[in-house]
């Protein structure tokens, strides 16, 4: 397979395939987090949602169910085809499309973006803070980021479980091997796939995923013009803080209303 088609087979497989085998877990995991988005950001049912790497939209199509306008973006294709069939099938309108974080197409249209499931680190500093750049753009004034990444001072305990081992999806299995790297603060991920019923054995491309600490993500977000507002230790309820044993930090931040427009404003309203 060439490279794309190579990665979106493999986009397919672990965000359709893998959450559809372990379906019961993934609803209560779903419902969940959805849970703590309304509560951590005040949702009121009237905001317009932007799903960034949406996967097969599980996010996107739990808070359409709910009632809120939402666009799913994801750079795979085949995983972007299911999240339509899903949204068709359940009478859901979400639109979902087929794009790169690194261009998004949209400019102060959002009240809310999401970047789940560490979700942010797959290019390189520059690149990582690019996409940041653009997901302050496509916020309102006053809209707000919700970002969740691993955090680096806990990867041993979060590679515990997750490390290495064979694990079955549909008719197959999937090998998973994990490691961090502490010089680069890079998480490395190989997969292996095979189902010896259909003749299948193919290996994943490789991911690379970087990952900040706090004080790195909170100038990145700076940096885009985004100011941290609360930091949670897991995207669950009750909410619980962020702490020394937080295997993940949850940050929401805010596009701050533009300081010369208001100034300017008060200098008019004063004249």
């Amino acid at each position: 397979m060439a490279d794309q088609a190579s990665r979106d087979w493999w986009e397919e497989l672990l965000q359709v395939y893998e959450f559809a085998h372990y379906r019961q877990y993934a609803d209560e995991l779903t419902r969940r987090e959805i849970d703590f988005l309304i509560d951590a950001l005040g949702l009121r049912g009237v905001e317009t949602i932007l799903d960034v790497a949406c996967g097969g939209g599980r996010h996107s199509l739990a808070l359409a169910a709910r009632g809120w306008t939402v666009v799913g973006l994801d750079a795979a294709a085949s995983v972007i085809a299911h999240a339509r069939a899903a949204a068709a099938e359940r009478d859901l309108s979400v639109e979902f499309v087929v794009g790169d974080m690194r261009d998004l197409p949209y400019r102060d249209r959002f009240d809310v973006a999401l970047l789940m499931n560490s979700s942010l680190g797959f290019f390189d500093d520059e690149t990582n803070q690019a996409v940041l750049n653009g997901i302050a753009r496509v916020l309102v004034p006053g809209g707000k980021l919700l970002i969740q990444c691993l955090n680096p001072y806990q990867i041993d305990r979060y590679l515990r479980d997750f490390r290495s081992g064979w694990y079955p999806i549909g008719s197959g299995f999937v090998l998973r091997e994990a490691r961090f790297d502490p010089r680069q603060a890079m998480l490395q991920i190989n997969y292996r796939y095979v189902d010896a019923s259909r003749g299948i054995d193919v290996t994943h491309p490789g991911d690379h995923i970087r990952l900040y600490g706090f004080p790195e993500l909170t100038a990145m977000l700076r940096n885009a013009g985004l100011r941290p507002l609360s930091v949670f230790g897991d995207a669950i309820l009750p909410p619980v803080p962020f702490a020394e044993e937080s295997i993940w930090q949850v940050v929401i931040a805010t596009r701050d209303r533009p300081v010369r427009r208001e100034a300017e404003d008060a200098d008019h309203a004063d004249r």
